[in-house]
C-alpha cells in the first residue's frame, strides 16, 4: 500500500490582521474544512500558528468546533509548530521550547489535541533540533526532500539520534505537488511510477513494503486546487479504481501502523525554494543570513534583546511581557522572504524591529535604566562595534566606513539604519560599500558630479576602509576613530580623524582631515547618510518630509526627486547650514546641523528584488542625504568638520 499524507503549512500566511486572515479563511480553510466534511474517508494534516488561531477563536468559533469533530474522527491530524512563525535553529534554548510549547497549549485548550508532528518555518534545521522537539514532546518533524540526503528517500519516515536522543521525520515530496490542471489520473500514475521505479533498487522494502509520501502545501499553492474541485475529482477516481493500492491518511495514523524507519544523519538545512543562491551542499539558515545583509542584521539585534530580557532580573511579569514581544520579533517572515515572495519583506522587518522597540521600552520602564555605550563584537564579525543604548534610542556605530548601521528610534517606529546596497542584476548598477548613516568619502570634481546624480561610487575612500580605534571612553561617552587613505591619482596620504560624542537625543560627529602628503590636496569631503523609510508599501510610496535652511531661508525640498533635477535648487544648496528629514507617519525628525556652510545632495533611491516569479518589484527605499564642503589643504595643513546630529518628535500626520 502506498499512503498519500496530504497536509497545509500554516507559515505563508499573509502579514496578520484581520483582513487577511479573513480572505485566507475563505480562500483555503472553509472549502478545505467543507470537503473533509463531506468526505470521511478522505484525510488531511492541518496546521494552525498563532495568529490563525487567535482568529478562528474570536471570529469563526463554528469552524473550530467543526475541526474537533474531524480530529476526533482521526480524519484530521493538527501539526504543530511555533506560535509566531519563528526559525527554530536560531533562538536559544528557553525561546525555542517556549515558542513551542505555547502553541501547543493553545491547540491543546482549542482543539482538544495536543499536536504529536511539526512543521518548520522554511524547513531550517539543524543538529541541536532533536533535543529540542524531544524535550517538548514533539514525535516528528515534516522536513522538504531536499534537506534529506539522496539515498535516504524512500518514501519511509527516517529517524535521528543526536547525543542519545531521537526524532521521527517524514521527508515532504514537493515534486509530487498537483497543479489545478493536472489530472487524478496522471497524479496517481506518477506516484506509482516512482514507487516502482525506487521498489527495484530499495534496500528497505522487505522489511517495510508500506510506503509514505507527504505531500506539504502552502495556501496560495491549495487556492487553485480548492476552486477546480481537484481534490472531489481525487477522491471520486479512487472509487472508482479500487484496484489502486493508494490510500490517503495522516502521518501520525500511518506511524501507529507501520514501525520501519531509516536511520539518518541531518546536519543543517532549509527549504531552498527560499533561496535565490545556491551552494553545493545543503544551504543552512546560517549561509543565507550571511548572503543577506538586512536579515543578519535584525537577527543580530534579535539576539542582543534574548539577551538582555534573559538577564532582567526585575518584575517577573515585565520580563514575560517582554519576552511575548521579542518571541513575536522572532517571526521567520521578518528573515525569510515574505509569502509573495519578495526577495526580502521590509513591512515584516519593519514589524520585528517595532516589537524588539517595544520589549526593549517594557524591561526599562521599571526606572533602573541607565544609558550606556558599549564596545564588542555586537554583529559576530571579528572587529569590535560601538553599542549606544540611550535614553530615546539604540545604535551600534561600525568601525567598517565608521558609520552607524543600526538606528532604532524608542518611539516604535523601527530601524532607520536598515538599508539595501544596490546590486546590477537587480538595479543596474552595483554599490560597493555597505550603507549606513554618516559614510565618509573624498571625491575629486568628476566624481562629485557622478555621485550628485546617483551614480555608484568609484572611489570615495573612506567608505571602504576599516576605522582604528585612537580613543574610547564609556563614562564621557566618547569614541575616537582613525584612517588612512591614499590617493592613486594624485599619489597623496590622508588622514581622518572621526570623533563621535553621543548623548540620549543624538551626537554630535567632528572630522579632522589631514593633507599628509607633499602637494596641496584639492577635493571635496562629503558625508553620506542613508535614512530608510520604515513603513515602505510599494502600492502607496510615501516620503519623508524635507527641509533645507540656506542661506538663512528656509526650503521644503520635493523629496521623491533628486536635488540636481530640481534646478531652481542648485544654487541655493550651496550654503547649507541646516537639513531635516522628518517622518510624518511615525512623528519623527531626523535634523543634520553643520558647523559651517556646506553644500547638500539628495535622491531618494528605489530598490528592486525578485519575487518567487523573478519579476522585480519595489521592496525598499531610502534616502540618501549628503553634506559635502570643498578642501584645499597645503602639505601638512589640517581642516576640522562638525556635525550636530539630534532626534525630536513631531506631530504625527493623520493618513
Amino acid at each position: 500500500m502506498i499512503y498519500i499524507s496530504f497536509s497545509l503549512k500554516s507559515e505563508s500566511i499573509a502579514f496578520e490582521n484581520s483582513e487577511n486572515l479573513e480572505k485566507l479563511y475563505n480562500s483555503v480553510y472553509k472549502p478545505l474544512i467543507k470537503i473533509l466534511n463531506q468526505n470521511p474517508e478522505f484525510k488531511f494534516s492541518i496546521s494552525l500558528n498563532g495568529s490563525l488561531i487567535s482568529f478562528l477563536k474570536r471570529k469563526r468559533k463554528e469552524y473550530i468546533t467543526v475541526l474537533r469533530q474531524l480530529v476526533d474522527s482521526k480524519q484530521v491530524e493538527i501539526i504543530g509548530g511555533t506560535y509566531f512563525d519563528a526559525i527554530l535553529p536560531l533562538l536559544l534554548t528557553v525561546d525555542r521550547n517556549g515558542q513551542i510549547d505555547k502553541l501547543t497549549s493553545e491547540i491543546r485548550q482549542t482543539i482538544g489535541v495536543r499536536p504529536r508532528g511539526i512543521n518548520l518555518f522554511s524547513d531550517c534545521w539543524d543538529s541541536s533540533m532533536v533535543n529540542t522537539l524531544q524535550v517538548c514532546g514533539i514525535e516528528y518533524a515534516l522536513l522538504n526532500e531536499n534537506i534529506i540526503p539522496i539515498e535516504k528517500r524512500q518514501f519511509l519516515p527516517i529517524i535521528m539520534t543526536n547525543l542519545g536522543k531521537s526524532i521521527e521525520i517524514f521527508p515532504t515530496y514537493s515534486n509530487f505537488i498537483p497543479i489545478s490542471q493536472t489530472e487524478p489520473e496522471k497524479f496517481v500514475n506518477n506516484i506509482l511510477k516512482n514507487e516502482r521505479s525506487l521498489n527495484k533498487k530499495s534496500y528497505y522494502l522487505h522489511y517495510e513494503p508500506n510506503r509514505i509520501i507527504n505531500i506539504e502545501f502552502k495556501p496560495e499553492n491549495l487556492i487553485d486546487l480548492l476552486e477546480s474541485h481537484w481534490f472531489e475529482k481525487l477522491i471520486a477516481y479512487l472509487k472508482e479504481n479500487p484496484s489502486i493500492e493508494i490510500e490517503t491518511t495522516t502521518t501520525q495514523n500511518y506511524r501507529k501502523n507501520n514501525n520501519a524507519k531509516i536511520p539518518a544523519h541531518i546536519s543543517c538545512g532549509m527549504n531552498n525554494s527560499s533561496i535565490h543562491f545556491s551552494y553545493n551542499r545543503n544551504t543552512s539558515i546560517y549561509d543565507y543570513l550571511d548572503y543577506y545583509p538586512l536579515a543578519k542584521n535584525l537577527y543580530n539585534r534579535l539576539s542582543y534583546m534574548e539577551m538582555l530580557i534573559n538577564q532582567y532580573k526585575g518584575d517577573k511579569m515585565r520580563k514575560i511581557t517582554a519576552r511575548e514581544k521579542l518571541w513575536a520579533a522572532q517571526n521567520g517572515h521578518a528573515l525569510v522572504f515574505s509569502n509573495n515572495g519578495n526577495y526580502i519583506s521590509t513591512a515584516y522587518r519593519q514589524k520585528a524591529y517595532q516589537d524588539l522597540i517595544e520589549a526593549d521600552k517594557i524591561i526599562r520602564e521599571e526606572g533602573n535604566f541607565k544609558e550606556y555605550l558599549s564596545r564588542f563584537d555586537y554583529n559576530s564579525d571579528g572587529l569590535e562595534e560601538y553599542v549606544c543604548q540611550m535614553k530615546n534610542y539604540f545604535s551600534y556605530i561600525s568601525p567598517v566606513g565608521g558609520a552607524i548601521q543600526e538606528l532604532d528610534i524608542l518611539k516604535s517606529s523601527g530601524n532607520y539604519a536598515d538599508n539595501l546596497f544596490r546590486q546590477g542584476e537587480f538595479d543596474g548598477v552595483t554599490d560597493n560599500y555597505e550603507r549606513g548613516i554618516f559614510i565618509d568619502h573624498l571625491f575629486n570634481e568628476e566624481q562629485l558630479k557622478s555621485y550628485i546624480e546617483g551614480n555608484p561610487v568609484e572611489e570615495g575612500i573612506f567608505s571602504r576602509i576599516i576605522y582604528k580605534e585612537v580613543k574610547f571612553v564609556a563614562s564621557h561617552r566618547e569614541i575616537q576613530m582613525e584612517a588612512h587613505a591614499y590617493l592613486p591619482k594624485s599619489k597623496q596620504n590622508i588622514k581622518l580623524r572621526k570623533k563621535y560624542i553621543i548623548n540620549s537625543d543624538g551626537m554630535m560627529i567632528q572630522y579632522i582631515i589631514k593633507n599628509e602628503s607633499n602637494s596641496p590636496l584639492i577635493s571635496n569631503f562629503a558625508v553620506e547618510s542613508n535614512i530608510a523609510s520604515t513603513n515602505f508599501d510599494e502600492n502607496n510610496i510615501s516620503y519623508y518630509k524635507q527641509e533645507v535652511l540656506s542661506d538663512q531661508n528656509l526650503l521644503e525640498l520635493d523629496s521623491s526627486l533628486k536635488t540636481s533635477s530640481q534646478k531652481r535648487l542648485s544654487k541655493n544648496l550651496e550654503k547649507t547650514c541646516l537639513v531635516r528629514l522628518t517622518d510624518l507617519d511615525h512623528g519623527i525628525s531626523l535634523s543634520f546641523e553643520p558647523n559651517e556652510d556646506c553644500s547638500y545632495s539628495y535622491y531618494p533611491l528605489i530598490f528592486k528584488r525578485p519575487d518567487s516569479n523573478d519579476d522585480l518589484h519595489p521592496v525598499h527605499l531610502t534616502f540618501v542625504s549628503t553634506l559635502y564642503w570643498k578642501l584645499k589643504l597645503d602639505p601638512g595643513c589640517e581642516t576640522e568638520k562638525t556635525i550636530n546630529f539630534s532626534i525630536t518628535s513631531v506631530k504625527k500626520q493623520r493618513k
